[in-house]
């Protein structure tokens, strides 16, 4: 395990995606918690916050680029979908929670350092 080669948006993307789990136990919609209150859009955000936690771990222990590459696009590409769906989602569902807004906070988090992630692998 290599904790120097981290950079700030592989960080930033897996304690996102640590807090998007977490907030999932919050209120979400109509005071009911994110695993309750959502179908679709709950494997959305679980994915993309695996996504996040997954390109923190994988830079830290693989040698290799390729699988923190292959989890900075994905987590982007995802993130990113997922942003957009969550935002029209708490635009049209009742009630939405502090829970909601800090979940799609914890996702842009995802997207964005995933973004800055691929920034950085891309500059030589």
């Amino acid at each position: 395990m290599t904790l120097r080669k981290l950079t700030v948006g592989e960080v930033l993307a897996g304690l996102a995606g640590l807090a998007a789990i977490a907030l999932l136990f919050g209120p979400w919609f109509g005071g009911d918690s994110g695993w309750s209150s959502m179908t679709v859009v709950l494997v959305l955000v679980v994915i993309t916050a695996l996504l996040g936690i997954a390109l923190l771990v994988t830079t830290a222990y693989q040698r290799s680029q390729a699988y923190p590459v292959a989890a900075e696009v994905f987590a982007f590409a995802i993130g990113s979908v997922t942003v957009v769906i969550l935002l029209v989602e708490l635009a049209v569902r009742d009630e939405p929670g502090w829970a909601a807004w800090a979940g799609l906070a914890a996702i842009l988090g995802v997207a964005a350092g995933s973004w800055v992630a691929l920034r950085a692998a891309a500059r030589p």
